[in-house]
């Protein structure tokens, strides 16, 4: 078996529009071998608060290849896939350092949350719309309590997560 440490190299593949998955899959059926940086996302869906993973390069992602004993030719029609990245006709290598790198910090990144204790926040509905709050916590997967400035006080108030935007 040939010693592909030496020899192989990154390249950056374009996928099709939110088609990233599916390439790396068909890519990995191949017998290639792929990276789709994933980071995760604290977003509301519906009202709720759901955490995802999304890739960090949105239409993106690497593969491992040896120009000596891979064959390019069946990346091109890889359902998902769009292209390989090119200048002037030549694929461009991606240095190992920087896929190092990215694994790194994204093993070290964790779950960041949608809106983080004492980050202002706006109401974009229900009574108080439009007023400035600050984010105090999650109460539940739909609900979160913030701090909001009403006769020169601050009061504690329920909001649905769906009511809220950050602001600033």
């Amino acid at each position: 078996m040939l010693d592909t440490s030496r020899t192989a190299k990154w390249y950056l593949v374009q996928c099709k529009p939110r088609q990233e998955i599916r390439a790396e899959e068909n890519l990995r059926n191949q017998f290639f071998s792929c990276y789709c940086p994933l980071h995760t996302v604290e977003k509301i869906r519906q009202g709720k608060r759901v955490v995802t993973q999304q890739p960090l390069f949105p239409g993106y992602l690497f593969i491992n290849l040896c120009r000596l004993s891979d064959s390019w030719h069946s990346i091109r029609s890889t359902r998902g896939v769009l292209r390989l990245i090119t200048f002037a006709n030549e694929p461009l290598p991606v240095p190992d350092a920087i896929i190092d790198d990215l694994q790194a910090r994204l093993s070290k990144a964790g779950n960041k949350p949608l809106f983080k204790t004492g980050s202002p926040v706006t109401l974009i509905e229900g009574p108080f719309k439009d007023l400035n709050a600050v984010f105090c916590k999650a109460d539940g997967e739909e609900r979160a309590i913030v701090l909001l400035d009403l006769l020169n006080r601050q009061q504690q108030l329920s909001v649905p997560l769906r009511a809220l935007s950050a602001s600033g």
